[in-house]
């Protein structure tokens, strides 16, 4: 039997937790924005390019997002703090896994 080791297994969450959770940002913000400020959302990605970033580039894609929607050093201040909460929560819990599978 071949023998996986914790490398892959922590590349495969790693991959799927940050493609999910940058997903997860990016649907909460718009669906925000359609509350509270329809003009910004107008100017959100269309559905297949939202997922196209998402995937291609994980959380590097949220301050992108939020400049778009805010046009604005602030917006994109924001992207930058989402996307490093992203990866901080991702770096987290691949050490966990590590540490775990020794």
């Amino acid at each position: 039997m071949v023998d996986l080791g914790p490398e892959l297994i922590e590349y495969v969450f790693s991959l799927v937790f940050t493609t999910g959770a940058t997903f997860a940002v990016v649907l909460a913000d718009e669906r925000r924005l359609a509350r509270v400020a329809p003009p910004r959302l107008e100017r959100a990605w269309p559905p297949a390019s939202r997922a196209s970033a998402a995937v291609a580039f994980g959380p590097l894609c949220l301050p992108v997002h939020f400049w778009r929607t805010r046009r604005s050093l602030a917006g994109a201040l924001a992207g930058l703090g989402w996307a490093a909460a992203v990866i901080g929560v991702d770096v987290l819990v691949t050490s966990a896994i590590d540490a775990a599978m020794g």
